[in-house]
């Protein structure tokens, strides 16, 4: 069959599935547009074709990667099967690791102007109701939902603290004790019963696990230090210390092995190696390599003496 007649063929099959569809009150557009490829080659060479008959549906097939993809139609009418196809997780991904690297420090004193600042606020304020939507549509579990919201305060807190590059001249200082110590304690303590319990869950999200784990996991590490340790003067105040951080190292630790992909081992087989011969099995072996008929058609017969002299010598000697 002829190229022409497989375009040809392809056209009619596809013709007559968009009647069957439209038939059905499936909506062309967005049919062509989703699925494997075949589908859409399919629905849309019959689409072309009933729009040279005069159907001119809204849109058409020319859509971007973008549009393709299942997350554009996370919307209410169309709601995510799960995590990844949610807009609102990628909202979330989105302030969170702007915000991350405004606190950090990463863009610098002023990393924003007032516009800027406004606007980031704003993208948090809305990360802290989708995480609560998601939440709803059971994307993620209820103690997911609380660290990352715990985590987005903090990140907002953040942000608030970095000024605006129209406050650049302003001559105000903030005078601040810092106890990086009690502070992860603080942070640890509040967020210890959310992550024993995500620990026991048996539903976790990894994306969302490993957005949680990174300060709690950063908290464990500034607890371990003795020169933050040595900030709580009282014992029993350093012993609820050292116990609050070992119960979240552990859970941590937990949760980090189910998100880690396996390291598979392999082991070697031990081959035992050949015993090196003899030099009189070497010359033995070698003389019937030469006393083939190949090799005695190509020699000379003073080399095939000479090298059954030298076999006999050495078997001589043993």
């Amino acid at each position: 069959m002829t190229a022409r007649a497989l375009h040809i063929l392809l056209v009619v099959a596809g013709f007559a599935v968009a009647i069957l569809l439209v038939m059905a009150g499936v909506d062309l557009v967005r049919a062509c547009r989703t699925g494997p490829k075949w589908k859409r080659r399919l629905i849309g060479a019959g689409l072309v074709l009933l729009m040279a008959m005069g159907f001119s549906p809204a849109g058409g097939c020319s859509a971007t990667s973008e549009e393709t993809t299942p997350a554009a139609f996370a919307d209410p009418a169309t709601p995510a099967r799960e995590l990844s196809e949610s807009k609102g997780w990628q909202r979330i991904l989105a302030a969170w690791n702007e915000a991350k690297e405004i606190a950090s420090g990463k863009r610098g004193d002023y990393p924003f102007d007032e516009a800027g600042k406004k606007r980031l606020l704003e993208d948090l304020k809305k990360a802290e109701a989708d995480t609560a939507a998601l939440q709803k549509a059971k994307l993620i579990t209820q103690p997911e939902a609380g660290l990352l919201l715990k985590d987005l305060a903090v990140l907002t807190a953040g942000v608030q603290f970095k000024r605006p590059t129209e406050e650049r001249n302003f001559t105000c200082y903030d005078m601040m004790t810092i106890r990086p110590g009690q502070s992860s304690f603080n942070s640890l303590s509040d967020r210890l019963p959310l992550l024993e319990k995500l620990a026991a869950a048996e539903t976790i999200h990894p994306e969302v696990v490993e957005k949680a784990l990174a300060s709690i996991e950063a908290d464990i590490q500034t607890l371990s230090k003795e020169e933050s340790l040595k900030e709580f003067a009282k014992a029993e105040d350093r012993q609820k210390a050292e116990k609050t951080r070992d119960a979240a190292k552990a859970s941590a630790l937990r949760l980090r092995q189910r998100i880690t992909a396996p390291v598979m081992c392999y082991y070697l087989m031990l081959i035992p190696l050949r015993e090196p011969e003899s030099k009189q099995r070497q010359s033995v072996a070698r003389l019937k390599i030469l006393e083939t008929p190949a090799a005695a058609a190509a020699l000379r017969p003073d080399v095939l003496r000479k090298a059954a002299a030298n076999a006999r010598s050495l078997e001589n000697e043993t």
